[in-house]
């Protein structure tokens, strides 16, 4: 099944992919005291989650970028959100902070992926206005998403 780039599901696809990142911290933040609780961590410790969360999807836009150009988007997409469920997975059930804190790391680079293929796929697929109207309504499904 091919979605077309001129549909109102492509646009959400695109949306959904740039949500990753920001549901990943808001979703997160209200669990840290129940984090630290049960995992006997300190604060600190728990937050170093999120810290390494935004390396992780930092640096991995430097690798997925040129990996995509290379390959092609599909296959990097891919690749990068299954990293993001199978980090998601093992965060969910660590026994450790420290485990807890290396699966962040790795969720965040699988994060990275669908920020930069977004900007990717709207750059090979659309041009001038129509490029800029399909970013705008990428950014306003991220905003309705997370708010």
């Amino acid at each position: 099944m091919r979605i077309r780039p001129e549909s109102l599901g492509f646009t959400i696809l695109l949306g959904a992919l740039t949500a990753l990142p920001p549901l990943s911290i808001d979703m997160g933040l209200p669990a840290f005291p129940t984090i630290s609780a049960s995992l006997g961590a300190s604060p600190g410790a728990v937050g170093l989650t999120l810290s390494l969360f935004m390396v992780g999807f930092a640096i991995a836009q430097l690798a997925f970028g040129p990996l995509s150009d290379r390959y092609g988007r599909k296959p990097i997409l891919l690749i990068g959100c299954g990293i993001f469920a199978l980090a998601g997975a093992a965060c969910a059930t660590t026994p450790s902070i420290g485990t807890l804190i290396a699966w962040r790391l790795v969720q965040g680079a699988g994060a990275g992926a669908g920020m930069v293929m977004t900007l990717a796929i709207v750059r090979d697929l659309f041009e001038g206005a129509a490029a800029r109207a399909q970013l705008s309504y990428v950014m306003l499904l991220n905003r309705a998403k997370t708010e």
